[in-house]
């Protein structure tokens, strides 16, 4: 915590290659790093060797410099070796080149850097410096500013999977100004400034679905950061709030159905233009708080039975306990969908076709993971949904003996993480792929589908079985090459709807003409996919039961 990564590359004649590993590891010794490492390219006579370093003391400094200075006296001096073997020479090596090369090798230098840059503006000081203390100035302090978060080196892998890095900020950057945060106040500088820009900069724009954490090597999510600081940005009241929400999640579902289904008798009276010109128009009154209407937006879903049925029989094939969770059962499909049914009807046909009995847990109505809650930094509320979901799926389940289904990913994401007993989770493609498709058989393909990877099914490793499941039931499956998060995260895509369009900017110019359908499985994700591809967007569970009658 608190250090910077420092990694370098140097180069020996291979037949020198023993004896200077071994010089570099008492150089190493005597300085006091003994955590380094050393690694390379044994057949070029190539060694890497990495240590972390603090730079926030003087003494730290002048261990730093003592090392590079025999380090550098030693490849050169003692095995007339290369201070860069492979990588870029940089400020931590411009004041040993005119070591390495002699002072008329180096003087040329300069002469060809005045000929080709006379104002000095390529590169000024990086390659070619004549200052000899360069390597030890402009240090960059890695203060300790989360657990999360302190071992990053700001390599910036994580940047291109991220969905705003084209809107705010990046993964990489989050971090450097929130140790900045943290490096201000800790020596009691002003950082009132940073914090009031960090609020949407770094907080309200970050997707927070993890996807940084597949590309960082390290394996470190940004997004854990920022729901901690979400958190700790709220107050009493708010988790007041959240706890009444808790509390009452089966009437606030009904109440945001009751409000979808107002508001498509409106687009049923209205038309789609006036709608969206007087949606448009309230969300500019509200001051942004109220959600913009457009043609994709869901209509609301038939509401569960208040007495769900279970399904007769004890199912040729096998039983599952089925949950539709809070966003199907309050979001429907939109006007004009190719599917207009409400989604756990078709879960329930394809469990039939395939032999399978549903079983369903008490008062699902009022059952959520608690996503929502925790996504707003309501952690404490958030868990307390968490735990009844996982009581009642326990109880519904025989203990465990019967697999639980959800049908949509980012909440068995939810569930498998945050669950503490032995419960068998699946979302519909993992499902269907291990238990239903044995026992069904494909009636026909449609020509074309686009295929949307949610974020939770990458983590889950379902992305290839997803691809398969689909080139099932289409003869084209096209999937775009925009391989990030979406930016719907939750509810963002109503509350914050330019994050969804940064990061599907380029979506809808992939879509090839011809193609009429897009599946994913996760229904607030399918909303900002519709919006900006310009095609219908539905479950993959939709595709697959249109697809398939039960085997013969």
């Amino acid at each position: 915590t608190g250090t910077t990564v420092i990694i370098e590359d140097v180069a020996f004649p291979v037949e020198e290659l023993a004896g200077a590993v071994r010089r570099l590891q008492a150089l190493l010794l005597k300085y006091h790093y003994h955590e380094a490492l050393i690694f390379g390219h044994a057949l070029e006579g190539n060694l890497h060797f990495v240590f972390t370093q603090y730079f926030a003391h003087a003494r730290e400094v002048e261990r730093y410099r003592g090392l590079m200075d025999e380090v550098c006296r030693m490849v050169v001096e003692e095995y007339d070796g290369s201070l860069k073997a492979e990588h870029g020479t940089g400020r931590n090596m411009a004041p040993f080149v005119e070591m390495e090369w002699g002072s008329d090798a180096y003087r040329l230098m300069w002469e060809l850097k005045h000929l080709f840059d006379p104002g000095n503006l390529l590169n000024p000081g990086v390659i070619l410096n004549r200052d000899p203390a360069v390597h030890l100035q402009h240090l960059k302090p890695l203060p300790a500013a989360g657990s999360e978060v302190d071992k990053c080196i700001e390599c910036g892998f994580c940047e291109a999977i991220c969905p705003s890095r084209e809107l705010t900020l990046t993964p990489r950057q989050r971090i450097a100004v929130w140790r900045e945060i943290c490096r201000l106040e800790a020596g009691g500088g002003q950082a009132d400034a940073l914090r009031r820009n960090y609020v949407y900069q770094g907080m309200e724009s970050c997707a927070a679905d993890g996807l940084c954490a597949t590309r960082c090597p390290v394996g470190i999510d940004t997004g854990a950061l920022i729901k901690r600081l979400r958190s700790e940005a709220r107050g009493p009241r708010a988790r007041r709030v959240g706890h009444w929400i808790d509390h009452h999640f089966a009437p606030l579902t009904g109440l945001t159905r009751g409000g979808l289904r107002a508001v498509g008798l409106f687009q049923d009276l209205l038309g789609d233009g006036a709608l969206a010109r007087l949606s448009a128009t309230l969300g500019r009154v509200s001051g942004g708080r109220l959600p913009v209407w457009h043609p994709a937006m869901p209509r609301a879903a038939t509401a569960l039975p208040r007495m769900l049925p279970s399904e007769s029989g004890e199912g040729r094939n096998g039983t599952v306990v089925y949950f539709p969770s809070c966003v199907t059962r309050t979001m429907g499909p939109a006007k004009g969908d190719p599917f207009g049914d409400p989604l756990h009807q078709r879960m329930r046909s394809l469990l039939r076709k395939a032999g399978y009995r549903a079983l369903f847990p008490p008062s699902p109505g009022g059952l959520c993971c608690g996503q929502p809650l925790q996504s707003k930094g309501l952690a404490g509320p958030a868990a307390d949904t968490l735990r009844r979901l996982e009581q009642a799926l326990w109880e519904a389940s025989g203990e465990g003996r019967h697999p639980v289904l959800c049908d949509t990913s980012p909440c068995t994401l939810r569930m498998i993480e945050g669950f503490t007993r032995p419960l068998k989770l699946y979302e519909p493609v993992g499902f269907i792929t291990e238990h239903l498709l044995p026992h069904l058989e494909c009636t026909g393909k449609r020509a074309s589908v686009a295929l949307h990877l949610t974020c939770t099914s990458r983590k889950l490793g379902l992305a290839q079985p997803m691809l398969d499941l689909a080139r099932r039931c289409a003869s084209e499956v096209v999937v775009p090459e925009e391989e990030g998060c979406c930016g719907f995260a939750g509810d963002k895509g109503f509350t914050l709807p330019q994050l969804n369009a940064a990061a599907l900017r380029r979506l809808r110019e992939q879509i090839p003409e011809g193609c009429a359908l897009g599946v994913s499985n996760s229904r607030t994700c399918e909303i900002g996919l519709a919006r900006h591809a310009g095609i219908p967007y539905q479950s993959i569970v939709y595709l697959v039961d249109d697809c398939h009658r039960a085997r013969g």
